[in-house]
């Protein structure tokens, strides 16, 4: 009778002190599960998505494996025939071959006095000949004063030294077009002289 009444009151205690334990295991479950959440809605996108690359299986790289080559520039070279190519000529010059040049210039424009100066003494010939013989006249208003008498041979060559001495300054000229075209002036006054004195032969 005595231990029943005991149960009877121990077991509201016990009752109490079991629904007060479940109750707190009830609350530590529902922080947990809180506390999980939270942690789980802090990661960021970056981290998620790092965490599945480090999951995924990578790919695995051979040390030995060989690269792709990179193309080589090729070098094309010209199919000209070396029989049509022409040597370039020496820059430089020496001092014996422009002594060469300036002696085969220097008889050149010799020659072109003796020439120019022959031709305007046939031209005087011819001339005082068509005068005294045929009675013609001279055209030319310079040499008209000096026509009739023998001073004509001596007038007539100021034209070809005028010639031969252009001549000299066009041989040393700076521009080298002019030092090519020297001769001219002397080829011209030659080819007058020759031109007048055929013309006075030819007069009757």
């Amino acid at each position: 009778m005595i231990l029943a009444i005991a149960v009877l009151l121990i077991h509201p205690q016990f009752a109490t002190a079991v629904s007060l334990s479940a109750d707190k295991a009830a609350i530590d479950a529902s922080a947990e599960i809180t506390a999980s959440t939270s942690t789980v809605d802090a990661e960021t996108p970056s981290q998620i998505l790092t965490a599945s690359l480090d999951a995924a299986p990578q790919p695995t790289v051979e040390p030995n494996a060989a690269l792709p080559e990179a193309s080589l520039p090729i070098a094309v070279t010209s199919s000209a025939p070396i029989a049509f190519l022409k040597p370039a000529n020496p820059m430089t010059v020496s001092v014996a071959e422009l002594r060469a040049e300036n002696r085969r210039k220097q008889m050149m424009w010799k020659g072109l006095v003796i020439a120019t100066s022959g031709a305007a003494t046939f031209d005087a010939w011819s001339t005082r000949r068509a005068i005294s013989t045929y009675g013609a006249q001279e055209l030319n208003p310079m040499l008209r004063p000096f026509a009739g008498n023998a001073s004509l041979y001596a007038a007539i060559q100021v034209g070809p030294v005028l010639m031969d001495f252009v001549g000299k300054k066009m041989m040393y000229s700076s521009h080298p077009w002019v030092r090519r075209m020297w001769w001219v002036p002397q080829s011209a006054s030659f080819v007058s002289s020759i031109f007048c004195g055929a013309h006075n032969v030819a007069y009757r």
